[in-house]
């Protein structure tokens, strides 16, 4: 586990929407208290992990029961996916919110360990069959008996989950983004993102490869600034992103499992980040920022404290 720092504040949580939960009935939204139980320490991680594994096998059966009796007929101008058991939807909410809210604590923060811990709680459950609703190829809906809980970790660690990662960082770091504005939230949240993100990724139980802020750093990365034409926002992006993207290199743990990533050409088509090839591009990009002066003293330093952990490698 990560040494805990308690002591920096947390950002604004963003756990609870109105205008994002108003679209959905209480029934859909029972997760989110379980999390803010977790987050403010009410709970324990597997805690947390059992609360939400008996609601999501509970609500299934329950609207598995609904359909079998024909009772969703009459809800018939509601769309299937909300009516009929779908633990996937269920799914995907949860992380969609971990996704938003793990970006609120800095590296180290007990509560990301809270966060991590309740996702590994999840992965260790016992794997059973929930119905959840489905179609085929001619788009007739069925219920499909025989959907995994919970498909975290092991054979499940490129799963779709990562979206819920991908659609957060997409948020932060577009071209032009506040990443590049010293000191902003979106800065700052984008550093405390990729703390939790690389954790995930790297304990085996998401993987989030393709939100890792190390490829922005890599010149070929379509947010990578033109320095000549932005003397100002273009050395602070690349700044924005260092800081970011230390976070995957910074910890030995980490760096190591990188290292050993590259060295076995993980990833495939667009997702193939790691590689040899950008493992000496990145080594390359902590010499250029080092010994450039458009960079702030604390950046080249900080490149230059990763040029050396990545030269022991």
């Amino acid at each position: 586990m990560a040494t805990q720092d308690t002591r920096a504040p947390a950002l604004d949580l963003r756990l609870f929407d109105e205008e994002y939960d108003e679209k959905f009935s209480d029934d859909y939204l029972v997760y989110k208290p379980i999390l803010s139980n977790l987050i403010q320490e009410i709970i324990s991680p597997s805690q947390a992990a059992s609360q939400i594994d008996e609601w999501v096998t509970r609500d299934a059966d329950t609207r598995l029961g609904r359909v079998e009796r024909g009772e969703v007929i009459e809800e018939a101008e509601e769309s299937e996916w909300l009516t009929w058991p779908n633990p996937a939807r269920h799914l995907m909410m949860i992380f969609r919110s971990v996704a938003e809210v793990c970006s609120a604590f800095p590296p180290a923060h007990a509560t990301q360990d809270a966060l991590i811990a309740f996702i590994h709680a999840l992965s260790q459950l016992p794997k059973h069959h929930v119905p959840c609703y489905s179609s085929d190829m001619s788009h007739q809906t069925f219920i499909d008996k025989t959907y995994t809980l919970w498909p975290i970790g092991g054979e499940f660690f490129t799963g779709s989950l990562a979206q819920q990662f991908r659609d957060e960082a997409d948020k932060m770091s577009y071209p032009f983004s506040d990443v590049e504005t010293p000191g902003s939230e979106v800065q700052i949240r984008w550093r405390n993102f990729q703390a939790f993100i690389a954790r995930l990724t790297t304990s085996g139980l998401v993987d989030c490869s393709d939100s890792a802020a190390l490829y922005n750093i890599l010149t070929s990365a379509y947010t990578y600034p033109d320095l000549e034409e932005r003397r100002i926002g273009g050395p602070n992006r690349i700044a924005g992103d260092l800081m970011a993207a230390s976070q995957w290199l910074a910890s030995d743990q980490m760096r190591k499992w990188l290292y050993e990533q590259c060295k076995a050409e993980g990833g495939e088509g667009v997702h193939k980040i790691w590689t040899m090839q950008n493992w000496q591009n990145w080594r390359n990009q902590m010499s250029f920022i080092q010994g450039d002066e458009r960079f702030g003293a604390e950046i080249r330093a900080l490149a230059e404290s990763l040029a050396e952990k990545m030269a022991q490698e």
